[in-house]
């Protein structure tokens, strides 16, 4: 069996945006076991606009900001973009189009998890990050 922690961080080499197929990095905020498990994620997005914003929990935005080299793979100011998840099963974390990374300490799992607005997301889906974190 299979486990996914909360915090893995992974590159989804096919996920989809409106221009396409491009590869993109994801934080899971829930646990998993089983290969159907829902896995409740965000996507990072590189930050240009950093005078409008500070580092960690943004709410008014819905991002939390995270400086450079806070993971191996994060080279510029990077917004976590909590205003909508991404669900992916644990079956499908395993496919070859996702590399996993880094795991975030759990600070700043729990730091991440404190900011989401659970107004904008999934009252499914914000049930299973908090459970992740009991």
């Amino acid at each position: 069996m299979a486990e996914l922690e909360r915090g893995q961080t992974f590159l989804d080499l096919k996920a989809c945006n409106s221009d396409g197929t491009k590869g993109k990095f994801h934080i899971s905020l829930s646990n998993v076991s089983f290969d159907d498990d829902i896995l409740v994620c965000f996507v990072f997005n590189t930050e240009h606009k950093m005078s409008k914003y500070k580092l960690d929990c943004n709410p008014t935005s819905e991002r939390f900001i995270i400086a450079p080299k806070t993971f191996s793979f994060i080279t510029d100011f990077t917004s976590i973009m909590l205003h909508r998840e991404v669900i992916y099963r644990l079956e499908e974390i395993y496919e070859s189009n996702i590399k996993l990374l880094d795991i975030a300490d759990d600070m700043l799992s729990r730091k991440i998890k404190n900011c989401i607005c659970r107004d904008h997301i999934s009252p499914k889906m914000y049930a299973l990050i908090t459970n992740s974190f009991k």
